[in-house]
């Protein structure tokens, strides 16, 4: 019997590596001159202060597509929810996705190099609707506020669906998401993304979830961007 859990947890685990394998062939070959590839690591890390607050720490590295180049970003964040009076029965180590409304208030601060440093100030607001067959959905709204030679703002709204599976004990969630953003500094709707992953717990704490994203962008030196992505988060 330890056998067959060991081997039945071991089994999401060989799925994401498979995932991230597959990325990475996908992303490899260029597809057209105005397409380009990139991996995009990220650690979150999250310290539970209360039910109803906690922290959220990220570093991630990208790369401008205005400048086209490499880009790291770093920044705090406050997660705020009103207590609830129900929850929702959603297996999952972040205990914010069983809740049915969440606001962030955060801070990056972005490296580009070489080039110019961005800072910006981030405002979420997230509610999550349980469908039928276990699935959720959430709706993030989230403003950016932009200082990089002078100001301007940013609007984007995610929507995401997600559903938790198990293998004997071991659970894993798969998801898929869209966002659209509106940017003012060319007053226009200018960026679409798809994206899908999958979150794989790997200990008590421990999560890594795999993801493949394409964004397609207006007015910048990059029409389309394939990104393998890979985000460590850790839960305290």
């Amino acid at each position: 019997m330890e056998q067959h859990d060991k081997s039945g947890a071991q089994l999401p685990v060989r799925w994401a590596v498979v995932l991230i394998v597959l990325l990475g062939s996908v992303v490899s070959p260029a597809l057209s001159q105005d397409t380009v590839n990139e991996f995009w690591p990220e650690v979150d890390t999250f310290v539970t202060l209360s039910p109803k607050y906690r922290l959220f720490f990220m570093a991630q590295k990208s790369e401008d597509q205005d400048s086209e180049q490499e880009r790291w970003q770093f920044g705090p964040n406050l997660d705020i929810t009103l207590k609830p009076i129900v929850r929702m029965k959603f297996q999952t180590l972040d205990p914010e996705k069983r809740k049915y409304l969440t606001m962030r208030i955060g801070y990056r601060h972005l490296i580009s190099q070489p080039g110019a440093d961005e800072n910006r100030m981030i405002l979420e607001l997230t509610p999550r609707f349980p469908l039928p067959k276990s699935f959720l959905l959430s709706d993030r709204s989230r403003m950016d506020l932009r200082w990089r030679n002078g100001f301007s703002w940013r609007y984007r709204n995610r929507l995401g669906v997600e559903r938790n599976f198990k293998i004997r004990s071991f659970g894993f969630t798969p998801y898929v998401r869209s966002e659209i953003f509106y940017d003012s500094a060319v007053s226009r709707w200018n960026r679409l993304s798809y994206a899908a992953g999958v979150v794989v717990p790997i200990a008590k704490r421990v999560e890594i979830a795999p993801s493949f994203e394409r964004q397609n962008i207006s007015g910048s030196r990059t029409n389309h961007v394939n990104g393998a992505g890979l985000t460590l988060s850790l839960y305290f």
